[in-house]
């Protein structure tokens, strides 16, 4: 009897990993699209912003958002990245979850409770993070943007995102070139001794796009310190990112 519940348990998880793609992703884990929160009069700044219409299917919140007042400044500054990138998300289905609570709470990532971040050197696992990227569900916790809340990026959600943008770009082979290339060139003068972003270049991506993108003293470092990343980041605002492929839901 106890054979045949596993092998029930492990064809119905085979089931929804085969599903998955053709259903509606919002459906698996907590929280509602931005979209679905219209109405909230403390979320009303957020309607307002310029990419708000790309922002509603693309970012989740808790359906009862207990911080509103970090909530916002999270949604503007990822509404602060240039449109063809955010553009490039939505069509990739990809969706940024904005949480309360632990990471390991959404049910899409409790296998992680156990398991240790890569480059962790304490005792210290996914349900102790703030935040995850690379992926088609990006996380970060609500209240934990600035450096010293679990983490040490210049700014969380943009980090995460920036894991994903990498991911995405990596695809084609002239921009994994230029990334590679730039990496070499500049990670010792952008970071330092810092052996984490110099041994992995999706680090180094992620953490410069979070530059680039959280405000005008962060953008500039990068412009002194890393002058041809910030160039890559510069095109942007205008690049064409119609061939790069469905990534995800292949």
């Amino acid at each position: 009897m106890n054979r045949l519940r596993k092998y029930i348990g492990r064809l119905s998880v085979i089931g929804l990993l085969i599903m998955l793609p053709f259903i509606d992703i919002t459906k698996p884990f907590h929280g509602i699209m931005l979209e679905q929160a219209k109405g909230k009069e403390a979320l009303y700044p957020i309607y307002k912003l310029d990419n708000s219409d790309l922002l509603k299917s693309l970012i989740v919140i808790p359906e009862i958002v207990e911080n509103v007042n970090a909530l916002i400044p999270m949604v503007k500054r990822i509404n602060s990245i240039d449109r063809p990138i955010l553009e490039l998300l939505v069509d990739q289905g990809v969706k940024i979850r904005l949480f309360e609570g632990s990471l390991t709470d959404e049910p899409l990532l409790y296998y992680l409770k156990w398991e240790k971040p890569r480059g962790w050197t304490k005792d210290v696992t996914w349900e102790d993070v703030p935040g995850a990227g690379g992926g088609w569900l990006i996380s970060a916790k609500i209240g934990a943007s600035v450096p010293g809340n679990g983490h040490g990026s210049i700014n969380l959600e943009l980090h995460e995102i920036g894991h994903t943008v990498y991911q995405l770009l990596s695809t084609s082979s002239q921009h994994r070139t230029s990334m590679n290339r730039l990496w070499e060139e500049e990670v010792s003068s952008m970071f330092p001794d810092q052996s984490y972003f110099e041994t992995y270049t999706s680090e180094y991506f992620a953490e410069s796009f979070a530059y680039y993108y959280c405000n005008e003293r962060t953008r500039k470092k990068l412009h002194q310190l890393a002058p041809n990343t910030y160039q890559f980041f510069q095109q942007f605002h205008s690049i064409d990112l119609s061939h790069i492929d469905s990534y995800f839901f292949r």
